[in-house]
């Protein structure tokens, strides 16, 4: 595949999303990626252009850990 098919079929769109904690469940993987804890906070969701910032830096975090082969079991489709 060439450079340009290559960087096609890499895009990511990422989303930014209020989720209660509860509902959330433990495993036993982890995602390093400490450059975003700061980037979405409460204050962001107020605003349309600071979320479009903080989305531009998600995806840009995602995208070079994706072109990087780190964490592949990340971006696998889950199999139910």
């Amino acid at each position: 595949m060439g450079k340009k098919l290559v960087d096609r079929r890499s895009r990511i769109k990422p989303f930014i999303k209020v989720v209660n904690y509860n509902h959330l469940m433990p495993t036993r993987y982890t995602l390093e990626l400490e450059g975003l804890k700061g980037v979405v906070s409460q204050d962001t969701f107020k605003e349309v252009s600071q979320r479009e910032d903080a989305k531009k830096t998600i995806k840009k975090a995602l995208e070079d850990r994706y072109t990087s082969g780190k964490n592949r079991w990340f971006f696998t489709p889950l199999r139910f």
